[in-house]
């Protein structure tokens, strides 16, 4: 997996799955647009501050420059502004098309931070559906990555797997949306040499961050030649330290996926960013276009 568009992913049991298969588990887990498993985390539940400032009436300006007061029902999306985001917020009472664009400082001073964040992990998820669809032939693949064969991904149920196979599957789970940040609590349990030795190289060429909890000592030592023990209020640092380097990480976007009736559509890549010499004649010709009357579109894609 690459870093790409979720935050972070915890990885978490599946024994509560034992009746699915593989396959089935991690494609019900993605249904709703978003992880499943981060929606019952204590985090993401409303606290009463929460529900406090939800219950606030605000003082709005409308558009005839009157104040009116209003309950905020729901954010209905977000658009980009400049280096921030604006969201789009629907009062309580009133219907979609009364709805306001607040940015989202406005939004954290008003202590509904949590709802900007929910937000912004839906369109995270959103996005990540569009490069990669949940399919069954997307899931299979993206479990055969993590060495779980399709005849034991989607045609044996979680309770037949070996102890090894299960981890494999939570690997997947939690690797599905690209995530920037992993944080692991013993990876290495129930994994053969062959399996250690193939995530340790994964790990080393992720893109993200990487929190890892783990006894064993082999395993750590091979990713992490510095350590640093921590007794007796001193700090022991031991090993060749890692050097610094600046490289440049770059997202690696998927050239095809399968769609749900298993044909392969090609995923257009971003577009090239135009030098300065380039986008001064983009608009020397568009200029052109223009005064010889062509219809010409404000839309700065043409630039």
């Amino acid at each position: 997996a690459h870093a790409g568009t979720a935050d972070a992913f915890i990885c978490v049991p599946v024994a509560a799955a034992a009746a699915a298969a593989a396959a089935a588990r991690l494609q019900w887990r993605y249904a709703v647009g978003e992880d499943r498993e981060a929606l019952v985390k204590a985090t993401r539940q409303d606290t009463a501050e929460d529900k406090a400032a939800k219950e606030k009436v605000h003082q709005i300006k409308a558009e005839d420059g009157t104040l009116q007061k209003l309950k905020v029902d729901k954010l209905l999306g977000r658009r980009k502004l400049k280096k921030d985001y604006e969201y789009e917020v629907q009062w309580l009472g009133k219907g979609p098309e009364a709805a306001t664009w607040l940015t989202r400082d406005d939004l954290v001073e008003m202590g509904l931070e949590k709802m900007v964040l929910d937000l912004d992990m839906k369109e995270a998820a959103r996005a990540g559906l569009m490069l990669r669809p949940l399919t069954r032939a997307n899931v299979e693949k993206h479990l055969g990555l993590l060495g779980l064969e399709a005849e034991f991904a989607t045609h044996a149920h979680m309770r037949g797997l070996s102890g090894g196979q299960k981890v494999k599957v939570v690997l997947a789970a939690c690797t599905w949306n690209q995530p920037h940040i992993l944080v692991m609590d013993e990876p290495t349990n129930y994994l053969d040499r062959d399996s250690l030795g193939a995530l340790a190289g994964a790990i080393k060429e992720f893109g993200g961050g990487v929190v890892i909890i783990s006894h064993h000592n082999e395993f750590t030592t091979a990713l992490c030649p510095e350590k640093w023990t921590v007794a007796n209020g001193l700090v022991t640092v031991t090993g060749a330290p890692q050097v610094l380097t600046r490289e440049k990480v770059e997202f690696k976007v998927q050239e095809e996926v399968t769609d749900a009736y298993g044909n392969t559509i090609k995923v257009k890549g971003p577009k090239k960013e135009l030098s300065r010499k380039e986008k001064k004649a983009k608009a020397k010709e568009r200029a052109a276009r223009k005064a010889r009357g062509e219809e010409v579109s404000e839309s700065e894609d043409e630039l």
